[in-house]
């Protein structure tokens, strides 16, 4: 029996953030969200691309870097990830979608269609530093209607990273996705690290373009970095900015926004939750 209901999660001030609770599952509450079950049930393809990253973690940025990558073609047209957007809408707003498409998701893989796993498709997994991936969430969870979100970040760091917030801890996502590809040897996936496009956005395009089997110029790259900066996007993807999509989409901005205890807190709890994962993540550049 499927249970389904929406909740209020006060912060640690009282104010509350609004999910949906979909079978012990924290999604946004989405107008027209086909639920858990829906994204289960999407026909997976087998050239389909999964995207799959904690929210907050670049999921805009790379999905139109690899967008134009895999067609070659520079595209000046507001279409963002919420068009492939699993758990936004229904399967119909991308059904008839070219192929190969780019699919996106922040849910775990066991909540995912199963064929992503019995088919092997290619999934491009996304991995931000946390600190910068809080205040990002923040400041979004502020300007999202559905959040009804109206608290202040000092109440905000500890539930967020606690799970108590829609999408859950960060840490268990990246565990779980650690986990996924270290039992699932045979699926291909690339792992990206938000950091890592910011310094050096060539080098990352072409490991892309070798994931993805595509060969594109060197001047074709280039003309892909310039047309995916914050700037060029916000400008382009008018209709997916009003809820603070596209913020700063820098590299340490959390420094402006931790205390030094809150700093001390997050380190501590890192070392504990994190002991056993071997990724390394930059805080800064």
């Amino acid at each position: 029996m499927s249970q389904v209901h929406v909740v209020n999660v006060p912060d640690d001030g009282g104010d509350t953030l609004t999910s949906l609770n979909d079978n012990g599952v924290l999604i946004p509450e989405f107008i027209n969200g086909p639920g858990i079950q829906g994204v289960r049930s999407v026909k997976i393809r087998d050239d389909d691309i999964m995207l799959c990253t904690y929210p907050k973690s670049g999921t805009n940025w790379v999905f139109e870097i690899t967008r134009e990558l895999l067609t070659g073609e520079i595209t000046q047209d507001d279409i963002g990830m919420d068009q492939t957007f699993l758990e936004y809408g229904p399967e119909e707003r991308y059904a008839d979608l070219q192929s190969p498409r780019i699919l996106c998701s922040h849910l775990l893989m066991k909540h995912l269609p199963e064929d992503v796993l019995n088919k092997k498709i290619k999934v491009i997994s996304v991995l931000r530093n946390p600190k910068d991936v809080a205040v990002s969430f923040y400041n979004f969870s502020t300007t999202i209607p559905c959040a009804k979100y109206k608290g202040q970040w000092k109440n905000y760091l500890n539930p967020l990273f606690q799970g108590k917030f829609m999408y859950g801890s960060w840490m268990d996502y990246v565990t779980d996705w650690e986990q996924v590809k270290k039992t699932n040897p045979d699926l291909p996936v690339l792992t990206l690290f938000y950091e890592d496009i910011k310094q050096d956005q060539m080098r990352e395009m072409r490991r892309i373009c070798e994931f993805l089997g595509v060969e594109r110029t060197d001047d074709f790259l280039s003309r892909v970095c310039d047309n995916t900066t914050i700037t060029s996007m916000r400008a382009i993807k008018v209709t997916t900015t009003e809820y603070g999509v596209f913020r700063k989409g820098g590299v340490g901005d959390w420094k402006n926004w931790f205390t030094v205890a809150q700093n001390e807190w997050f380190d501590q709890l890192y070392q504990e939750k994190m002991a056993d994962c071997h990724l390394q993540f930059k805080y800064t550049l």
